[in-house]
């Protein structure tokens, strides 16, 4: 029988490297700027950076593909709209 899983508390090295490793495979991945808004915006910058991208793609006459990961944003964008007006 295993031993039950325990979290190893890091120091603050290791928890830079581990970001560094991190960031290193999204550059990889997905290239500097996608890093950028994966890694280092709060989930609600994200969420208006990626409705900016949205809006100038559409301004210049891009038009949306129906898709899966647009769909699922968009849910995304009015449940935290809904959110911020439930708020105030």
């Amino acid at each position: 029988m295993r031993a039950p899983f325990q979290l190893m508390v890091l120091t603050k090295e290791q928890r830079q490297q581990i970001q560094r490793i991190q960031r290193d495979f999204h550059v990889r991945a997905f290239g500097e700027e996608l890093a950028r808004v994966n890694l280092d915006m709060t989930e609600k910058e994200r969420i208006e950076y990626i409705g900016w991208m949205r809006r100038l793609a559409e301004k210049h006459g891009v038009k949306p593909g129906v898709n899966a990961e647009y769909e699922w944003m968009k849910r995304v964008e009015d449940e935290v709209e809904a959110s911020e007006t439930n708020e105030k």
